[in-house]
């Protein structure tokens, strides 16, 4: 059928996983580089399998490719008793950590603050303080932020 080839182009769905795995690939390309290609658990240098986010995916997808938010960990150290996913201890020690590394990351927490205070700082100026530092940690990190 003539110029049913151009319906079928018109149609067709872009692939937006190709494009997701690429940026992830990448991310966990330069965590590796980062972590030197061991585990960042405490006292262990064995290989890491697997890459952890701190801030879990479930609740900041938009992170998800974010160096900042990853670390590198054997499977033992991410999914056994000293992992991040069974030990409260451990969580917190990697927020820590994330701390420390990068002063100027922004959780998602502190983003949706950041978001709440900007509705509010017409109605309360009691806000607008803490919405200033905020919003410059926000303009840090977008500037600091490792590219991928």
């Amino acid at each position: 059928m003539p110029g049913s080839s151009l319906w079928l182009e018109l149609l067709r769905v872009p692939d937006m996983t190709k494009k997701s795995k690429n940026k992830k690939a990448k991310a966990y390309k330069k965590v590796d580089e980062r972590d030197g290609g061991c585990c960042r658990h405490p006292g262990c240098w064995r290989s890491p399998e697997e890459h952890h986010h701190i801030e879990f995916v479930s609740v900041a997808k938009d992170r998800e490719n974010c160096v900042e938010n990853i670390v590198s960990l054997c499977s033992e150290h991410h999914h056994g008793d000293e992992g991040p996913h069974k030990s409260a201890y451990w969580r917190e020690y990697w927020k820590a950590w994330q701390k420390q590394m990068y002063p100027y990351y922004m959780t998602k927490d502190e983003q949706n603050e950041m978001e709440r205070l900007r509705l509010q700082r017409f109605v309360n100026q009691d806000v607008i303080c803490r919405l200033d530092g905020l919003e410059e940690k926000f303009k840090i990190w977008q500037e600091k932020r490792i590219a991928i």
